[in-house]
């Protein structure tokens, strides 16, 4: 019996490697991540797809035949994949955001920790030689008892309120599609308005995924509720946040701070306003590297390749993100490896 092909765009680690070779051929980079044009050159026969950060569409999708089934993401965001175009040619799309999800958590919640403690103006005041005698106009704020609002309570959002939590912060407010009554439960969480969570939160973190409806949400209206100090954070997408509000409140009110992962161009443009706040110390800008960490690459690897062998075995993902996926709920061994 043939043996199904498995294509992927990134060079997948060794443990991964021979998960995916236990069940199927495997085709990947000899080293790092391949461009679009090796994908399609290499996708034909393919029965999944493994990609990172390359635009996915019906180009790629037609090159790879008839046989793909599954194209599966090595990352949270899926905004690089054509979902309708999938959907249109019978291809389920899972992503794998588990591992990826601590690590921008975690980063999330240290950039915040940059303005809160206004570490970047004191590691400026003392490299530029302007430390003379004891810096009092250097008061940050501690983050027990604050109220923290987080705008996105998926993985991301959830792991980020527990840190929060253990770091002895106040009231919890969180915005989502749903409410969440189970999370509330154990991590003491209250559902708000976006208009409330932006009006009481000294600190608010975006998580959300970027789609038709997210696009835009975190406005001008939104952002002028912010309380006096308080400090705006995004991990999620660039485009959720429209980045002219953001420069334009952060011009108007001295008193705000932000910390961004994501921006609506990306790479970050050196002409960007939002250098202006960086090198005043308002501002910690980090290159959309959040999900990266030594331990969530190697995670994410183990794991993307469990989602395909299982995939291959039974027809089922765990993660799926368009709804031809058949979710999978039986799922042994899913930890195994994974401290």
């Amino acid at each position: 019996m043939e043996r199904p092909l498995v294509v992927s765009s990134v060079r997948l680690s060794n443990e991964a490697a021979r998960i995916l070779r236990e069940v199927s051929d495997l085709v990947m980079p000899e080293s790092g991540a391949a461009g679009r044009e090796w994908l399609i050159e290499n996708s034909r026969g393919a029965t999944v797809l493994i990609v990172g950060f390359l635009r996915v569409n019906g180009e790629v999708f037609d090159a790879a035949g008839p046989t793909l089934k599954l194209v599966l993401a090595r990352s949270s965001g899926v905004d690089h994949i054509d979902l309708q175009a999938a959907v249109d040619r019978g291809i389920c799309v899972a992503n794998q955001p588990e591992a990826i999800a601590m690590s921008v958590a975690e980063h999330a919640v240290g950039i915040a920790l940059t303005q809160t403690k206004r570490l970047l103006e004191g590691h400026m005041l003392n490299i530029g030689g302007g430390w003379n005698g004891f810096p009092r106009g250097l008061r940050g704020f501690l983050l027990r008892g604050v109220t923290a609002g987080i705008v996105g309570l998926g993985r991301i959002g959830v792991l980020i309120a527990g840190l929060l939590r253990s770091l002895g912060v106040g009231r919890i407010l969180y915005w989502s599609r749903r409410r969440k009554p189970e999370l509330e439960l154990l991590l003491r969480l209250e559902p708000a308005s976006l208009e409330r969570l932006f009006s009481e939160s000294r600190l608010v973190f975006v998580t959300l995924p970027l789609t038709r409806d997210t696009r835009g949400l975190i406005d001008y209206r939104l952002l002028s509720r912010l309380p006096a100090g308080a400090v705006f954070v995004n991990v999620g997408r660039g485009p959720v946040v429209r980045e002219e509000d953001l420069v334009r409140i952060l011009e108007e009110r001295s008193d705000l701070r932000v910390a961004l992962d994501v921006y609506e161009v990306e790479p970050l443009p050196q002409d960007s306003p939002l250098l202006k706040y960086a090198r005043e110390g308002r501002a910690t800008l980090t290159p959309h590297f959040a999900g990266y960490s030594e331990q969530s690459m190697r995670y994410t690897d183990i794991l993307v390749a469990k989602q395909a062998r299982h995939f291959l075995a039974r027809g089922e993902v765990w993660n799926p993100v368009t709804p031809n996926c058949i979710q999978a709920h039986d799922i042994p061994g899913l930890w195994a490896g994974i401290p």
